[in-house]
């Protein structure tokens, strides 16, 4: 009895080991499961399925598709976007359908910004308002003046500045632009008359050339593609300038845009700790030093770009005025963008003024010579002396860098590409600098500047 008793038992031991171990086995397969699932790879999940299956699979796939092609037409970002996530979800352990439900977001996420562009442009250029304003909130709030105190005053005076240009400075500017192109117009009449009268016509007469054939050649051929060259001009001009006007002028944009500034100067310091508050905590100090070098950077550039810019408009417009130079309303405005362009821009505004300057009222050669020289000293001492005081050396990229960059953001942005290639650059070198610093295992201050040394 005792043996069967023993031998009864043995058969339940073996059990509860057996037992305890497939219990650490699972365990241990639980607890690596984790790490192995986010490993997996496409092979794993042919292998486990059959032949059959694999053929219903490519099968539904071909099906699916042309399915997508037959409703193409009705078919939108939304529901692709919805049709790979409910795909590919159910497969997110596996790497390449985490990383094909990624980009797919991502370019979700830029379509979407695309498609509201429109919508979003109120709330971007009061953000940009409220970006170049809220030193002088800050400033005035440290000597306990409220915030909604000064933005309400700052507002208040942006809109009476942009009335004041809308009634008094952009007609004079239009009349004044369409005085250039008559101007224009009235000097290819005399060329063509003076070339008809000329003894170039005598001597090809007398060479055998038929000047009726000459003259319709260059009234039927050349003088129209020039005039046509000058529609097309005039034409992509009135364009823009109806699509500034009708963005300026729009309703919803006049009453919006000072609205939405008021908002965000207000209460930026709140807009800046909620932004900051979305990075995870381990990477908020960094995602917090990244900003304000950033808006040390870009803030001291282009606030003092505009002011110096805007101080450039009104001496040359002050200055031509006096001398007696054409145009010199015009003049200035152009002076005060182009001097937002780094180098092209000092020979652009310079030529125009020159060419203005050869058509204005007599003495032709001493207005020409102010206008030169004038452009020129004024450049200088926006160098040398404008330029470092109100922008300072944040931004000490080198003369090659700078052309470089305003060639590439020209040739793929255009006239706005020159506006943002010195600050997105230098905002781009910071971070490519503290990048290498850390791989270096170098500690980079922050009040250091990333781009002098280039």
């Amino acid at each position: 009895m005792a043996v069967s008793g023993i031998r009864g038992l043995y058969p339940r031991e073996t059990t509860k080991m057996a037992k305890r171990r497939a219990a650490k086995n699972s365990t241990r397969m639980n607890y690596s499961e984790p790490n192995t699932s986010q490993d997996m790879r496409w092979n794993s999940l042919f292998t486990s399925l059959g032949r059959i299956e694999i053929v219903l699979l490519v099968g539904g796939v071909l099906l699916l598709l042309v399915l997508i092609y037959t409703i193409h037409e009705i078919l939108s970002p939304f529901l692709a976007l919805g049709a790979i996530l409910f795909i590919l979800f159910p497969l997110r352990r596996y790497v390449l359908a985490r990383n094909i439900m990624w980009l797919a977001i991502i370019l979700f996420a830029f379509w979407f910004l695309d498609a509201i562009s429109t919508i979003l442009t109120p709330f971007i250029v009061s953000l940009i308002f409220a970006y170049m304003l809220n030193p002088i909130v800050d400033l005035f709030q440290s000597w306990k003046i409220p915030r909604w105190v000064t933005s309400l005053v700052l507002i208040l005076l942006f809109i009476t500045s942009i009335t004041l240009v809308l009634f008094f400075v952009l007609p004079v500017a239009l009349t004044q632009f369409e005085g250039v192109l008559n101007t224009l117009s009235k000097i290819m009449n005399d060329y063509r008359n003076s070339l008809w009268n000329s003894r170039f016509i005598k001597i090809m007469e007398r060479y055998g050339i038929s000047i009726d054939e000459l003259r319709n050649t260059f009234e039927n051929q050349l003088t129209p593609r020039f005039e046509d060259v000058l529609k097309t001009l005039v034409r992509a001009l009135g364009s823009l300038m109806s699509s500034i006007s009708g963005f300026i002028t729009q309703i919803f944009y006049i009453i919006l845009v000072p609205f939405l500034t008021f908002y965000f100067l207000t209460d930026f310091p709140k807009i800046s700790h909620r932004f900051l508050m979305l990075f995870p905590k381990r990477t908020r100090d960094q995602a917090e030093d990244y900003m304000t070098r950033a808006d040390d950077l870009i803030g001291h550039y282009l606030r003092g770009a505009l002011t110096v810019a805007f101080l450039q408009g009104i001496i040359v417009a002050f200055l031509f005025s006096i001398v007696g130079i054409k145009y010199a309303l015009l003049l200035g405005l152009l002076a005060c963008i182009f001097d937002l362009v780094p180098y092209f821009g000092l020979f652009a505004i310079m030529a125009l003024s020159a060419i203005i300057a050869l058509f204005s009222d007599p003495p032709v050669l001493t207005k020409l010579s102010i206008a030169i020289v004038s452009i020129a000293v004024l450049h200088m001492t926006e160098v040398t002396f404008l330029s470092p005081k109100i922008i300072g050396s944040k931004v000490g990229m080198h003369p090659l860098l700078i052309i470089l960059s305003l060639l590439i953001f020209m040739y793929f942005l255009g006239f706005v590409g020159l506006l943002i290639a010195v600050p997105t650059t230098a905002l781009t070198i910071l971070f490519v600098r503290d990048w290498e610093a850390r791989r270096r295992g170098i500690n980079s201050h922050p009040g250091e500047s990333s781009t002098a040394a280039l």
